[in-house]
């Protein structure tokens, strides 16, 4: 069965859009193929820790594969980038997130879908409303212009050039 996986991707250490586009074939070879991708947009870090501004994006992912499969291979891309988790909402080289896997919803230790503050967040609002703008989040029933609308986020997300 084919599902769609809604992944975001993010980071701001080294040369993020290179990046990016190195991840880009390692999820479609150990993941599944990508169908529609997001514009980039320039965000502002979020949390606690003062640190350059994001560039973030939102892509669409086909995959036979189930979820935890899929946070596996997503963690071990990661990994291949360099990415250190050394305190949560640091800088980092590439974070990739599973926002939705079709219309599951998953509540386990490691694995939380659909990701649980997308409704809080613009940087993922503003791309996903961008490439799927009617698709229904399974736990508000509101579609991602609807969740961006009502998003009291105030950051700064911005296409990036």
């Amino acid at each position: 069965m084919i599902n769609q996986l809604f992944l975001s991707l993010g980071g701001n250490l080294g040369n993020t859009r290179e990046i990016f586009e190195g991840a880009y074939p390692l999820i479609e070879k150990k993941i599944g193929k990508i169908s529609v991708y997001s514009s980039i947009y320039q965000t502002e870090a979020w949390g606690p820790i003062p640190q350059a501004d994001f560039l973030n994006q939102v892509i669409l992912v086909s995959t036979t594969l189930p979820p935890q499969a899929c946070l596996k291979e997503m963690l071990a891309i990661e990994k291949e980038f360099c990415r250190e988790r050394k305190e949560r909402w640091g800088p980092r080289t590439l974070d990739l997130d599973i926002l939705y896997y079709s219309d599951v919803t998953i509540a386990e230790e490691d694995l939380t879908v659909p990701h649980p503050r997308i409704a809080d967040r613009k940087f993922i609002l503003t791309p996903l409303a961008e490439i799927a703008p009617f698709y229904v989040d399974p736990t508000s029933g509101k579609s991602m212009v609807e969740l961006l609308d009502s998003c009291t986020d105030s950051s700064q997300v911005n296409r990036s050039v």
